[in-house]
């Protein structure tokens, strides 16, 4: 059985959550020896591997993909996270995370015809310049966002708050079909066979802030999930900008409210907005590099080229023994160049990423 069912299997039993399984496996000092802990003493488990199992047959057979929080593709920010999922599961192009800079769009499923217009007209702006879409394919802003972005071919993805063997809307079948067709992506933490739920959208909101360079609000009242994805982005260090709206009518107190606690994030029109995200930049990492000393350039080319990898991984690529990987990634550890992480992962820190979510 390999790793990624087993931690799928952990995902999948009764009330226990990503953090507590964490907890298990390090306690236990292996996925392996938790496994067989869990195997004899654990009434739920195999209920839980059933399903799991029975949820990644379905996958295979449709197509779909799967990765584990172990895998080298795995989104960067996410791994820092106590509640980071232990698996993702995806329909569409794989780690699209990887190949450009996301920005991601949010507001308001009761939006206004002209904040929808908005939405539109700021996805279509940000794609072509090159930048993806990231959103919840929710009715609304949402939908606006990911068919801005497919008007000028651009590449949006995802999150969603059910399993990939369902749609909610049922209505947005076509518009998540277009996008996979487009080298989008859809993206869960939810097993095949899981429907729909109210905190399924909000925890998915978390998501979607963690693979976006910025968050932009459209429109949003009081209180609704695009007020949860400001207030992760603004807790996370990811820059928040927020739409200045035309009255203040209750569908724009949410906007209000944020602009008078971030006067600084406002924007008025998609130009504007462009400006005041500036041209993402590709990581510097030749400049990083060129800041090492020469036996420890290889190490850190491996490292950028995974966004993270286990020592004996490392040692295996490079050819070298986990003693000397070891002492390597000791000494850019304390040069504050990686990162250490929980189950033996590293992973580069690298200066033009900015603040870690």
């Amino acid at each position: 059985m390999n790793r990624l069912q087993r931690w799928v299997t952990l995902g999948a039993m009764e009330n226990w959550g990503p953090v507590r399984a964490k907890q298990f496996v390090d306690a236990a000092g292996s996925l392996d020896r938790a496994w067989a802990k869990i195997r004899r003493h654990h009434a739920g488990f195999q209920s839980a591997h059933e399903r799991a199992k029975s949820a990644l047959d379905m996958q295979e057979k449709e197509g779909y993909w799967a990765i584990s929080w172990e895998d080298p593709s795995y989104p960067r920010r996410w791994r820092t996270w106590r509640d980071a999922p232990l698996a993702i599961f995806g329909r569409g192009k794989k780690a699209s995370w990887n190949h450009r800079k996301f920005v991601a769009i949010v507001g308001t499923r009761k939006c206004c015809e002209a904040s929808a217009r908005i939405s539109f007209q700021t996805s279509q702006t940000l794609s072509q310049s090159g930048i993806g879409i990231a959103s919840g394919l929710a009715l609304g802003i949402d939908a606006a966002a990911h068919r801005g972005s497919l008007y000028n071919q651009g590449t949006t993805l995802a999150c969603l708050g059910h399993g990939l063997d369902r749609m909610y809307p049922k209505r947005h079948q076509g518009l998540a079909n277009a996008m996979v067709k487009n080298g989008g992506t859809l993206l869960t933490e939810h097993l095949m066979g899981t429907g729909p739920a109210r905190w399924h959208f909000a925890s998915r909101n978390r998501l979607v802030v963690g693979l976006s360079e910025a968050v932009v609000l459209v429109q949003s009242p009081a209180k609704g999930g695009a007020m949860i994805s400001a207030e992760l982005a603004v807790e996370s260090g990811v820059d928040l900008w927020v739409y200045r709206p035309p009255d203040h009518a209750a569908r724009w107190a949410g906007n209000w409210a944020l602009l008078e606690a971030y006067p600084e994030a406002a924007w008025s029109h998609p130009e504007q907005l462009i400006e005041r995200l500036g041209v993402f930049s590709k990581p510097s990492i030749a400049k990083d590099e060129e800041a090492l000393q020469e036996e420890l350039r290889p190490l850190w080319r491996a490292l950028v080229g995974t966004s993270g990898c286990q020592v004996e991984e490392l040692a295996r690529v490079l050819n070298e023994s986990m003693k000397a990987i070891q002492g390597k990634l000791f000494v850019l550890e304390l040069q504050g160049k990686v990162e250490r992480l929980s189950g033996g992962w590293f992973v580069p820190l690298i200066s033009s990423w900015g603040p870690r979510a």
